[in-house]
């Protein structure tokens, strides 16, 4: 499977320059029902008596690794049926969507389903690098005319592009399955080498075109971060204003300051992946300070909230990489939220 296959297939950029899911869309696991929203079928009309709750994210919330109806919005909703049958879980995520676009996706796509609760859990690095890069929405405006936009294939890649992917590239793409039979062959060390070497040799590439000369920074820009906290607050305010209860989470990953050595591969791919600009220590630093941001929006907006980065084990037990969840891993997310949700008693 290619990933930047399955975000062509599946994500769309509407004229107001909005990337949102391709209503009914299909591929494997994935499945889009008819109002553009990941799993089964749903009424736009809100039943009377009915609770909705949205779950708000990028690819670790869309799934990604998960075997079908594992997501962990499939498995919250799972879990609430069972004492909550007037609960209802609806998956609003969309692959690569920044938080720029948020305001935006939301009033158009989210607010006609009338939901009570949303909780969100907000990516970072992508908002970082456009920042960084000077990226902003009146680009984002100009790329498109009305019609669907192909993103170039390298912008795909950095939305979609993971670990096992890269793992498994061929250099230049010669000989894929030759090269794959001889990395069988030469054993687990010498194969780990050569997939870092070859992500050393691309960030190189990458670094070259994006940095110009510059070196990548070992700490997130004060401002930046400022930004991200801003930003988010502001689309805090709208739900509220709307009368949408926000459910705040902080943005786990697999990879800190202790495991690093041990999943440098997955750290060099993320930074390869989503942002250039930033460092290996910047890509922890970015981590670190965006999370504080989030626990600080929680506790002065007196938000329900759930640390799921203190959370969850940081191994791959429950992590496919640095982002992205294991079946296990989006069943203790889903119970998290749960306990949340039962605690604060937003549900009864």
């Amino acid at each position: 499977m290619k990933l930047n296959d399955l975000y062509s297939i599946l994500v769309e950029v509407d004229r107001n320059g909005i990337p949102h899911n391709i209503p009914s869309a299909r591929y494997g696991k994935w499945e889009i029902n008819s109002l553009g929203f990941r799993g089964k079928e749903i009424d736009l009309e809100k039943k009377e008596g009915q609770i909705r709750i949205l779950c708000f994210g990028v690819s670790e919330t869309f799934g990604f690794y998960e075997s079908k109806d594992k997501e962990w919005p499939s498995q919250l909703e799972e879990i609430l049926s069972n004492k909550f049958p007037r609960v209802e879980v609806i998956n609003a995520s969309v692959v690569g969507l920044n938080l720029k676009n948020n305001k935006d996706y939301a009033e158009k796509y989210l607010l006609p389903l009338k939901p009570d609760i949303m909780i969100i859990v907000q990516t970072y690095l992508i908002y970082i690098k456009e920042l960084m890069r000077g990226v902003g929405r009146k680009h984002l405006g100009n790329e498109v005319k009305g019609k669907k936009v192909k993103k170039p294939k390298d912008e795909v890649d950095e939305k979609w592009v993971g670990y096992n992917l890269i793992k498994f590239r061929a250099v230049g793409n010669v000989l894929p399955k030759l090269e794959e039979t001889m990395e069988r062959c030469l054993g687990e060390w010498l194969s780990t080498h050569i997939n870092l070497w070859r992500l050393r040799r691309r960030i190189r590439k990458k670094e070259k075109k994006h940095l110009i000369h510059k070196e990548p920074m070992d700490e997130v820009p004060e401002n930046t971060i400022l930004e991200f906290e801003k930003d988010l607050r502001l689309f805090v305010h709208y739900l509220k204003e709307n009368n949408i209860v926000p459910v705040l989470s902080t943005y786990p990953a697999l990879i800190t300051p202790f495991n690093k050595d041990i999943h440098k591969n997955i750290l060099l791919a993320t930074r390869l992946t989503f942002c250039i600009e930033l460092s290996e220590e910047g890509i922890l630093d970015a981590s670190k300070k965006t999370n504080e941001a989030i626990r600080r929006i929680a506790k002065e907006e007196n938000l329900a909230f759930v640390d799921n980065d203190h959370l969850i084990p940081k191994t791959l037990e429950y992590f496919g990489d640095n982002f992205h969840y294991t079946d296990k891993g989006s069943e203790l997310i889903a119970k998290n939220f749960y306990d949340v949700l039962n605690h604060c008693q937003l549900i009864k």
